[in-house]
């Protein structure tokens, strides 16, 4: 079967895998139909991550399954499905009966079950992990992370001479993932990544730091999608000059991951979108 049907206790999860073509005895309408008869529940969110192709027949067995949840005044939300399988959503008209999400939590979100600022600290862990391999593998550089630490107002606005800035944009929560290098640090990387002698930070050599970013994020999204949070990637942007300040999308907590290496050390800063109060939780 190219699906499971399951009771998560609070929503009910449909996991579609491979061709999902219908013509299954039971269909996937006639047993979704049958649990939510059987628990009551309200929500179910069909994760298409691992659906490679969704046909016309299977999408009409899906409707089966939601004229059960539309009895209990109920919603549904298709997650993570590829841009193929959400177009053949769309052109069978059924994209706000199925409504898209990028991720798990975001469905969560709009289901009540998860709230919009609730901020999970196992979130630093994809950042300073994305952080090590791509010093290790791009830059050639071996580094060890420091203990992180929540930003306070009377911290410095910033911890090095040029910063490579890129927005985080998901549905349960933004922010703003920054990399701050000293001059020495970032002419050392110069020379790694791109075998040419580097004095100082100037105009030819300073858009790096940007494209470190934009790898840092890249490869923490693979982990952060496996915690449920689907990332968007987003245009980075870079600042310098001894005076420079990071402009952080949101306005809430702001942890700094410190990292050390041969040739000095280097800050990382993850700001979110979370209250004062949440970030109390952190603490």
């Amino acid at each position: 079967m190219p699906f499971d049907v399951i009771n998560q206790n609070e929503y009910i999860l449909v996991k579609l895998q491979g061709e999902c073509l219908g013509g299954e005895s039971p269909n996937v309408g006639e047993l979704l139909s049958k649990m939510v008869e059987e628990t009551k529940l309200k929500f179910v969110i069909f994760q298409a991550t691992e659906c490679s192709a969704i046909g016309s027949s299977f999408l009409r067995d899906m409707t089966i399954g939601y004229k059960a949840i539309k009895a209990l005044n109920g919603q549904t939300r298709f997650v993570g499905a590829k841009p193929s399988v959400n177009q053949s959503v769309v052109q069978n008209g059924l994209d706000r009966i199925f409504v898209p999400k990028m991720s798990l939590k975001g469905a969560l979100v709009d289901f009540g079950l998860v709230k919009q600022k609730d901020f999970d600290v196992n979130v630093i862990n994809p950042f300073l992990n994305a952080t090590i391999k791509v010093l290790k593998i791009q830059c050639f550089i071996e580094s060890k992370p420091g203990k992180p630490f929540m930003k306070k107002s009377t911290d410095p606005l910033l911890l090095g001479d040029v910063s490579g800035i890129i927005p985080i944009v998901s549905e349960s929560f933004n922010g703003t993932l920054a990399i701050s290098l000293s001059e020495s640090i970032f002419c050392h990387i110069v020379k790694n990544m791109l075998g040419e002698e580097c004095t100082a930070i100037n105009e030819q050599n300073v858009d790096l730091v940007g494209e470190l970013a934009n790898m840092i994020l890249g490869q923490a999204k693979v982990e952060l999608g496996q915690l449920g949070y689907g990332i968007q990637m987003t245009i980075p942007s870079c600042v310098w000059g001894k005076d420079h300040k990071i402009k952080h999308f949101g306005g809430g907590m702001c942890v700094v991951m410190p990292f050390e290496t041969e040739v000095g050390t280097f800050y990382s800063e993850v700001m979110t979108n979370n209250t004062v109060q949440e970030q109390k939780k952190v603490g």
